[in-house]
This record gives C-alpha cells, structure tokens and sequence, in this order.
C-alpha cells in the first residue's frame, strides 16, 4: 500500500484517538484527577488540552499535525487546533492560551470566565498563574513514563510470575490437590475436554499494542512434542495450536495432523505474518492440505480451522522514525491467506477479530481494517459478500459513551463472490487488560465492564464461565487456557494421569469455571487491594486472572475453598 493511502487511513484513526482522548479528558476524566483541587473546575479545561499536546508529541509525527486537525479548525475550538501547532513546549503553550482569552471579547464561550477566575486568584499575574499551570501538570504526573518504560515494568512483572511456576508455593498446592479423594461424580472440570491446546512457542517479533504478553518465557529448544500430542489424542478430539507467531512451527502443526488419529478438528492461530506473497502463502496451505491427504483412509475424516489475527492492532499503521508510514503486519498478506484458502476446501479460514466501536453497527464491515481488506481484494478483482452476520448475546458500554449501551456485531460469514461455495468466518471479541493491552487508550476497545458489575452483584441469571480446558506447552507446563499462570504439572517429567486427576479435583479450578464468589472474599483475607482490583478489571475474566496471578494467592484460596 502507497504512502497516500496508507496515510487516508492512517490519520482517520489518529483522528479518532485524538478526538476520543480530548472528548474523555473534557468530559469528566480530567475533573477526576484534579477532584483534590478547589479550583479543579477551571484547570480541567486547559490541562486536558495540555494533555492532547503531550499525546500528539508521543503518537503522531509532527509533519502528520496539520492534516490531522484540519478537521477540527473550525468553530469554538478551532483556535486550540492553531495553539496546539505553533506551541514549542508545554509552557509556551499555557501563555499563548492565557493570552488568547485576555483578548478575547467578553461574550466568549465559558473557558474565558474560567482563566479570569485563575488569573484573579494568582495576583492577576499571568506567570504566576503559568507556573501553577505548570506545577499541576507536573504533579499529575501524566505521560512521565514512556511507553517503552512502562511496558519494561509490565514485561518485569511477568518475568517474576512465571518464573515463580511450579515453585515451592505451587507445589504445596498441588500436593494439596493430590491429597484430595477422587471425585465420585464427573465434575464439571473433568474429561474429556471439549479441546486442548499445544504452546510450540511463545516468541514474536510484533509488539502489538493489545498483546496479553510482554515477556515470554523462553522455549525455543523445545521441539520434542510427540509426547504431549498422545496426551492431549486420548482426550479430546479438538486440538488447538496457539501461543506466539507459530510459522517457524508449522512442521509440528503438521506433524499431528499426519499422526494423531483421534483428532478430528484441528485448529492453528497465526498472525498472517507468513504470506509474504501469493506463491508462499500456497506454499504452506498446501502443506496442511497434504498433511491431511496423508492419513491412512480408515481414519476419522478431519478438518482444519486456520485462524487469523485481523484487527486494528495487528494491521496497525505505524510510524517509523523519519514519519514514513507502514502497517504492522500489512493487509495485503492477509489478502494473499485470503486468496488463497478459498482453493483448498479441507481448510476453513476464521478472521479473529478484537472489538472497537465500529462493532456497535455494521460498520466494523465497511470501515476500518475490513474496509481496507475489501480495497486490497478489489484491486485484485475480487468482490466480498456478506451472507450473514450475528450480535453478541449482550449488550456493552460504548468506549466512547459509556451511557450508551447495545449488542455489537459479533460473527459473520463472507465469501467471495467468484467462489461462492468457500465461506470465510468472521469473528470478534473483547480486549481484557493483560499485558501491553493494559496501556491501551479507554476509547481503543470494547470491555465487559457491564457484565463485571453484574457479576459483583451477584446476578444468578448470567452464565460466564472461566475457560478451565487445558494448554500444554513445549517447556512441558500444563495450564488453564483462561489463566496460564494456573499450573497443574509438568508433562514431561510427570505422568498424564497425575496431572489430569489434579485437574479434576482442583478446587480453585472449579471455581474459576463458575465465577464462584468467594474466589473474591478469599483474596481480600491475604491482599487488600480488591478495590483496586475491581476498578482496573476490563471484564470478569481478567478480575479472575489478576486475583490469582500470585502462588501464594493461589494457595491460600484453595485452602479456604477446602474448608468451606
């Protein structure tokens, strides 16, 4: 894609974080910070655009700032747009500001009424009141890390959890778990699993900015999987395979598909990354085809499901150092999986998608990353028709405007229309907190908020389930899906049997996958943060997550589950 279109896109997005920010810091968020301050009401205004001064110094290239606020120069706050450009430092840009309105008539908007009253109580000085200005903004301590430092904090925090897996802790608790009876009734956490997962890898050479991982824990030598495929073959007939970019694995991927009998649908996650251009991308759905031609005829029939990450973080346009554009990982790959996939039937291509509020109507359709795909395939001469889309089963705040609330588009099913018969899947989720994706701007994604406050008041009617099925990774863990840092063993120095039967009588996994409440009593008896918990919780799933990321947690929770 050519630098002019890449930039049509580029600063209609950047328009749109911008905007949202300025509209969330106005709004309310900024008045939330200063809430301390008697004079809380007559900063917010200027400090929030303080703030988009300092967001557009970190996001956009400078060459990029005119085109981006053309659109809002006009009307009552066209004059900031100017303000913003011609500012050379945060206090040139409080004095230009506090000048604006001393020259500004009489009968001016509410801001003016505002800075007067600042003025009239720092002396009438305007230094004195640009200092002040200054030393709240100081104060408030905002954009005083970069990016790159906070994801370092991030990333060390992970490195410590994993690290502590499977260590004094949790062994205590798994010895716990083995002194347990075997359950005389199936429990709602036993086999067979309605799927496993397999973790090749964890590596990634993509930092997107929603990834759940920062640090990765190190596998790279780790390729001897035969093991864990027998495993995982005796119980259940999904297999999963997932984790990092998994196109230096694929010849494990394929590997299963050619030996475990049982298996009747195989399912991959890959980032696109691979479909450099079309002859590569047949290249190694080719290679999946074949693996599949290769079972001995008297087997079960099987099939593939190639999920694709396809979303505004993954295709992200970016900004190298001199200001040239260019996209994460670029559409036209995802184009190539496209065109390409529909030539091989034994293969069903799913775009996993993460929510934003293009998905409150069909626009997540006909805008944003789907509108540039569709650009990309018509350039090729291929159409997209929709045969038929699906809601969420509830409704969800609006980033945007959280008094608003509805269902979003979900699911949908296209096709091309020169290949009729090869429906391509569609499908999208939320973005919990994890990880990078704890830096992202509230107006970026869809949460589950809602059905967190529901959940808290403990409404019987909602089912939410924690995922409690089963990954095993190559540096041999075995890991709830919904929480990796929830160890049952290691397959390669333990037997299966051990570390299944502790998945069936583990006490704190089978109150995960019931959203028991005491899981959030029995946290606050060790930890007394719950509040704060609570409040940076994007959704129930990643509440349960944060309260049960430490193995002392953990093990304190199982015992008091054990003594209920």
């Amino acid at each position: 894609m050519d630098q002019n279109n890449l930039q049509q896109h580029y600063l209609t997005t950047m328009r749109q974080r911008f905007k949202a920010e300025v509209n969330r810091l106005t709004t309310k968020d900024m008045l939330i910070l200063l809430d301390h301050r008697p004079d809380a009401q007559d900063l917010a205004f200027i400090l929030s655009y303080i703030y988009a001064l300092h967001w557009l110094k970190l996001n956009v290239p400078l060459k990029y700032w005119p085109a981006l606020l053309a659109p809002f120069s006009k009307g009552s706050r066209g004059f900031l747009m100017e303000l913003l450009l011609q500012a050379t430092d945060t206090a040139n840009f409080i004095a230009r500001y506090i000048q604006y309105w001393l020259a500004a008539p009489a009968n001016s908007p509410i801001q003016r009424d505002q800075l007067l009253r600042l003025l009239a109580s720092h002396k009438q000085d305007p230094k004195l009141l640009e200092h002040r200005i200054l030393q709240v903004w100081d104060e408030l301590k905002l954009f005083a890390e970069t990016p790159k430092q906070q994801y370092r904090q991030l990333g060390n925090q992970e490195r410590i959890r994993y690290r502590n897996l499977l260590g004094n802790i949790d062994q205590q608790r798994l010895a716990l778990i083995e002194s347990l009876p075997t359950p005389t009734t199936q429990a709602v956490n036993s086999s067979p699993f309605s799927k496993l997962g397999i973790v090749p890898t964890m590596g990634c050479r993509h930092s997107c900015r929603h990834c759940m991982h920062i640090w990765r824990p190190p596998m790279s030598k780790m390729q001897d999987l035969e093991t864990a495929f027998q495993i995982i073959a005796q119980h259940t007939s999904n297999l999963l395979f997932t984790g990092g970019d998994l196109t230096n694995h694929l010849e494990l991927f394929y590997q299963a598909i050619r030996t475990l009998k049982n298996i009747s649908n195989f399912a991959i996650l890959l980032n696109g990354d691979f479909a450099t251009d079309l002859p590569t991308t047949h290249k190694i759905l080719q290679a999946m085809d074949i693996a599949i031609q290769t079972r001995p005829k008297d087997w079960p029939q099987t099939k593939i499901l190639l999920q694709i990450s396809f979303d505004e973080m993954h295709q992200e346009i970016l900004a190298n150092k001199v200001g040239l554009l260019y996209e994460r990982i670029p559409i036209a790959r995802i184009a190539n999986i496209v065109e390409a996939s529909v030539q091989y039937p034994r293969l069903q291509l799913g775009l996993l998608h993460k929510q934003n509020v293009l998905n409150f109507s069909m626009d997540v359709l006909y805008k944003g990353v789907f509108a540039r795909l569709t650009q990309e395939l018509y350039r090729r001469n291929y159409q997209i028709k929709i045969l038929d889309t699906a809601p969420s089963p509830r409704s969800k705040k609006h980033p945007l405007n959280p008094s608003q609330q509805g269902k979003v588009l979900k699911d949908a099913t296209f096709i091309l229309t020169s290949y009729p018969k090869r429906p391509i899947l569609f499908t999208s989720s939320v973005i919990d907190g994890y990880g990078r994706a704890a830096l992202l701007e509230p107006g970026e994604a869809i949460n589950e908020r809602a059905l967190l406050s529901q959940l808290l008041a403990n409404n019987s009617s909602i089912q939410e389930t924690f995922d409690t099925d089963l990954m095993f990774w190559a540096n041999g863990w075995v890991t709830l899906f919904s929480a990796a840092h929830v160890c049952l063993g290691n397959w390669r120095t333990e037997d299966s049997k051990t570390i299944l039967a502790r998945h069936r009588k583990d006490p704190l996994t089978a109150a995960l996958q019931r959203f028991d409440p005491n899981l959030l009593t029995y946290y606050a008896e060790i930890r007394k943060d719950l509040d704060a918990q609570i409040a940076i919780a994007t959704g129930p799933q990643h509440l349960l997550h944060m309260l049960i990321e430490e193995p002392d947690v953990r093990l304190h929770i199982t015992q008091r589950l054990l003594s209920q």
